[in-house]
């Protein structure tokens, strides 16, 4: 992005100038002072931990009734106490999932949640119900000052998106109808009804002037369901894996993910074995012994405003987006719905859940003493998005060995399945040269991610660049958990379609298609108008149709001046390898195949999308081939080694993922290679994306359909879903 958009917070769009236009009423935008991040304290309060813990994120095993979701308006403590006077709770209103059909009535300790425990094999009935109201009385501000009717969205009031006489000028009217929401299952391999897909939203309530429903909303035929309900019910025959659920509302999922309506949905599978002390929800001690339940660490940043409530940048850098702004970052960090809390540790392992549901910002982190300067402990990585590793990946933030990891980075979208040693030899060594051995201690999770990622300009220390506080107390418990120092196996090793000592494919892969497909910024007068997957807008012709059971290599070049975490729907996919690339030199070439031979914005790819270009792959573009750079091969880092939904996709490089549409457990050779579902249940079709949610709000995201194999299924739409 270029950079001067992140000083959005002055106001660079008079409206002015916006001409008259048929659009919807709507009240008048109620305007907020923003509270600077500097001014709120650090610490304070401690960090919501699982309910089956303790403490206060709802937890739900699931099982064979149904659980009710509602989305609903609530308020939380998601400021510090004190922030505004001693002692003193701020309440802030925000969207939530709640558990059954009572609604809150007093402030909550988090948002965040529930997290929903499946079991692998058996499925889960969810009846989503939207109780969110209107986008005329929601309390949450941030919602009603920054909903953008110019972009592509739900648009349940069918209104225009622009005046198109020169020059084009977006509706500046707010939207101020009944609230369109859907839950998408990131991570879910499920059929595309069940995806939640950004046309599947539905309202909060049937008004007069207004669509109801999304074109494709989906709910159970044979259970009743409202309006603004829907009824999902999820297979989960996928592997093991730490899956989450969030709003994926076309045009506003930065918007209602944003206000909190996130949770996440592990699925364990009992079957699996794993090493003594490893327990398919946290950590043992022993065999048969205690279980020490995970605890989720959701990161994201946000804005408040001088009263306490969510606060999003609106002011649009051209006039055909007056509200649209191409990157959300925030001034503060909460970590499970908790702005900078701190969290109780003694000297022993712990496992945690690293989320990213930030909008746009990464995170690079490692723990730190910001009093003796000493890093550490040491961290183990054990999960990816897609399960478990083969084997865990040491992070050591003072390694000198480039082969090993010094931080764990993340953009949004990703999840890493984390267990740090609070009493480390390594680091308690490092502290005993110090005189600190055996003292309590007060770390900090530090971010050291440039934003915009990874150019940017720094995290500073004082507010972004801190996460949250862990307090290790002076107890060393005995600790008979699983032990990652001593590594060794995780689990039966999982189906490799990659080599990632090599950067290539395993003998007996037979790739189907390769594909080669851009990432494009069109820019106006102001900075970004919209960015673009393959330079296609979301509605056009869907042109990625892979089939069922084939694998395909896709490789995905980033002509634009930022890393973006692409996302595919259904799928997990590989990491085979980056490189970087001449990217003068292959814009000119990319450049020159447009009609005129000049970069036409929006249009599609310049040449025809089937036809191979000189490497044999399709997508329309010129072979990258020749501009890769003499260095070589770039491998995935450690951590990225295992089954992937979202991958980092950084400027100037290409990156090569291999995606197979079967489920991840199938051996290459298996003949059987299909869902039990069917992957195109009533023609419909999944999604790939940006998970920069304000990118993928404003065009960054493409459909994609799965031709379906002839086949037997054992989980029917009409009867099962």
């Amino acid at each position: 992005m270029k950079r001067k958009i992140y000083t959005l917070y002055v106001v660079l769009l008079a409206l002015m100038l916006i001409v008259p236009m048929k659009v919807m009423p709507a009240s008048a935008q109620i305007m907020q002072t923003p509270l600077p991040g500097n001014k709120i304290p650090q610490f304070v309060d401690p960090l919501p931990v699982l309910s089956v813990a303790g403490g206060t994120i709802q937890t739900v095993v699931a099982g064979a009734d149904e659980i009710g979701l509602h989305m609903r308006e609530f308020k939380a403590n998601m400021l510090p106490t004190g922030t505004f006077a001693p002692g003193l709770k701020p309440e802030t209103w925000v969207w939530g999932y709640i558990v059954g059909p009572s609604a809150p009535t007093t402030a909550q300790d988090t948002y965040i949640g529930p997290v929903i425990v499946a079991t692998r094999g058996t499925p889960t009935q969810v009846r989503y119900v939207n109780n969110l109201g209107s986008a005329a009385t929601t309390k949450v501000l941030a919602y009603k000052n920054s909903t953008d009717q110019s972009i592509h969205w739900a648009n349940p009031g069918n209104v225009p998106m622009m005046n198109l006489t020169p020059p084009p000028i977006g509706n500046p009217a707010h939207y101020d109808g009944p609230i369109p929401a859907v839950t998408h299952l990131h991570g879910g391999e499920v059929p595309p009804v069940l995806d939640g897909g950004p046309d599947a939203w539905f309202l909060s309530q049937a008004q007069t002037g207004y669509t109801t429903q999304g074109p494709d909303y989906y709910t159970h035929p044979t259970i009743p369901a409202a309006v603004n309900e829907s009824v999902y019910r999820y297979p989960n025959t996928q592997e093991a894996a730490p899956i989450w659920f969030h709003d994926h509302t076309l045009g506003a999922t930065r918007l209602n993910v944003y206000m909190g309506l996130a949770g996440a949905y592990p699925i364990i599978d009992p079957g699996l074995a794993l090493p003594t002390g490893l327990h398919p929800v946290g950590l043992q001690q022993g065999a048969g012994g205690t279980v020490e339940y995970l605890t989720p660490l959701v990161i994201q940043d946000r804005m408040f405003d001088t009263t306490g409530q969510l606060y999003f940048p609106n002011v649009g850098i051209n006039s055909e987006h007056p509200y649209w702004i191409p990157e959300f970052v925030g001034d503060t960090i909460a970590v499970n719905g908790k702005v900078w809390p701190y969290h109780n540790v003694d000297r022993k392992r712990y496992r945690f859940l690293f989320l990213n549901g930030s909008n746009a910002r990464a995170y690079d982190m490692f723990l730190i003493d910001p009093v003796s300067g000493i890093r550490g402990p040491r961290m183990w990585v054990i999960g990816t998005d897609g399960g478990y590793l083969d084997t865990p990946v040491l992070i050591d933030p003072n390694t000198t060995n480039k082969a090993v990891l010094k931080s764990l980075v993340m953009m949004p979208g990703e999840r890493y399945d984390v267990i740090i040693d609070f009493n480390d030899p390594v680091w308690q060594g490092l502290l005993a040269a110090q005189g600190l051995a055996g003292q309590p201690i007060n770390l900090v999770l530090r971010n050291t991610a440039r934003m915009p990622f990874p150019g940017g300009a720094p995290s500073p220390v004082s507010t972004t660049g801190t996460i949250m506080q862990f307090r290790v107390s002076a107890n060393s418990p005995v600790d008979n958990s699983y032990d990652p120092a001593l590594g060794g196996a995780l689990r039966t090793p999982m189906v490799r379609l990659t080599d990632p000592t090599t950067g290539t494919l395993v003998p007996g892969v037979i790739v189907d298609k390769t594909r080669q497909l851009t990432l494009n910024e069109v820019m106006g007068p102001g900075g970004p108008l919209e960015v673009l997957a393959n330079n296609t807008k979301y509605g056009a012709a869907i042109t990625e149709m892979p089939g069922e059971g084939k694998t395909e290599v896709w490789d995905v070049i980033n002509l634009t001046e930022d890393a973006h975490p692409i996302h595919a729907h259904l799928t997990q996919f590989q990491i085979v390898y980056r490189w970087d690339f001449d990217a003068k030199g292959y814009n000119a070439t990319y450049n020159a195949a447009f009609p005129g031979r000049v970069y036409i914005p929006s249009s599609g790819p310049p040449l025809d999308y089937n036809t191979p270009n000189a490497a044999g792959a399709i997508g329309g573009n010129p072979d990258i081939t020749p501009f890769l750079s003499k260095k070589g091969k770039i491998l995935p880092a450690p951590n990225e080694v295992g089954w992937k939904d979202t991958a980092q996709m950084f400027p100037g490089q290409v990156t090569r993922i291999v995606v197979r549409y079967a489920p991840t457990d199938k051996p290459i050779t298996d003949p059987a290679m299909y869902y039990p579902f069917d992957p195109n249940a009533l023609g419909r079709d999944y999604v790939w994306h940006c998970h920069i949610v304000d990118h993928e709000d404003n065009e960054m995201m493409r459909p994609y359909e799965v031709t379906p194999d002839t086949a037997t299924r054992s989980y029917i739409q009409g009867r099962d879903y």
